[in-house]
């Protein structure tokens, strides 16, 4: 009788598990497949909370989509605009984008999309809201405070031309007595000035960006020496339009001067540059075109005469400032 209770508990305990089992197995199998048998999404993510100007941060879009249905070989993703892409990489169910993180403040994307075909050879799209970080300066929380200094045991103490110093001075001297006799005679005689009509900033801005096309260095070869030149232009063109000299700073400190919205395109502009000078980037013609074009528009946009101004009447007043220059 003793035998018979215990296997009936024994019995009793299978049939419990079981029931417990059966109950909990529905669920375990709809958890497993609640991601896979889900519409389709977008899921955007950085790979860092906050960074600094001038680093690089990766974006990574990872995505569903329906059965049967494919990207194509280059996604359209949108929601980019106006940022600074490094380059892509598409892998299975992901995509990861790195770019430059190139102005101070919050970085942030638009709202974010991928095109894509579905099996009877439709588009359609996945959609994601933006992304975001907090930028902060190289140069601390009051870059304005900042003081840059000195590269030690670079350039020599004395350096191989200090000896010839006297000898160049001696010449600068005997230089600036010539020079100084020839403005005493002439002032003794009366003189007449013919003025060469100069350009204003924008005109000659353009005239140099559309030699530097007419030279082909691109096409050539010599993609550094383009982007050098590109580049000088640029800086000289806010110099003359921003009153700092942009010409003799670094990107990062032209970054610090700028105040107006429009001259974020410059600044992009002098990044990219930046990269092929001194990161041996090699961007595609089209990327080169692109560039030109940008910074032709930058100019128009930002040419100090008015709209309804012609080129005759923006030398005139070149002509004139020049006559007031010149000595009587």
């Amino acid at each position: 009788m003793t035998g018979v209770k215990g296997g009936f508990g024994v019995i009793l305990i299978a049939l419990i598990a079981l029931t417990l089992i059966m109950a909990a197995w529905p669920a375990v199998l709809w958890s497993r497949n609640t991601k896979t048998n889900s519409g389709p999404w977008l899921e955007a993510s950085l790979d860092k909370d906050s960074a600094t100007v001038g680093s690089i941060i990766q974006l990574s879009l990872e995505y569903h989509l329906p059965k049967g249905a494919a990207l194509p070989d280059r996604p359209e993703i949108k929601g980019l605009e106006g940022l600074t892409i490094l380059d892509s990489v598409k892998e299975k169910d992901i995509i990861r984008i790195r770019l430059l993180c190139d102005h101070l403040g919050s970085w942030k994307t638009g709202p974010l999309s991928i095109s894509y075909i579905d099996k009877d050879g439709k588009s359609g799209i996945l959609e994601t809201g933006p992304v975001s970080l907090a930028v902060h300066s190289n140069f601390g929380e009051k870059p304005q405070d900042a003081r840059l200094k000195p590269i030690i045991d670079i350039i020599p103490a004395r350096p191989v031309w200090f000896k010839y110093l006297p000898w160049a001075a001696g010449i600068i001297a005997l230089t600036a007595l010539i020079i100084g006799f020839f403005f005493w005679k002439k002032k003794t005689q009366r003189q007449v000035f013919t003025v060469i009509p100069e350009d204003p900033p924008h005109i000659r801005a353009q005239k140099e960006i559309r030699k530097l096309e007419m030279e082909r260095l691109f096409e050539k070869g010599d993609i550094k020496g383009f982007y050098f030149r590109f580049s000088e232009i640029l800086r000289k063109y806010m110099e003359s339009l921003r009153g700092f000299p942009a010409a003799e700073l670094t990107t990062e400190e032209i970054a610090l001067h700028i105040e107006m919205e429009d001259d974020r395109v410059l600044l992009s502009l002098l990044r990219q540059a930046d990269l092929v000078k001194f990161a041996d980037s090699k961007p595609e013609p089209a990327k080169k075109e692109d560039g030109i074009k940008s910074a032709l528009s930058y100019i128009d946009k930002t040419n100090p005469f008015s709209e309804t101004e012609t080129r005759t009447e923006a030398e005139d007043k070149s002509v004139m400032k020049n006559k007031l220059k010149a000595p009587l």
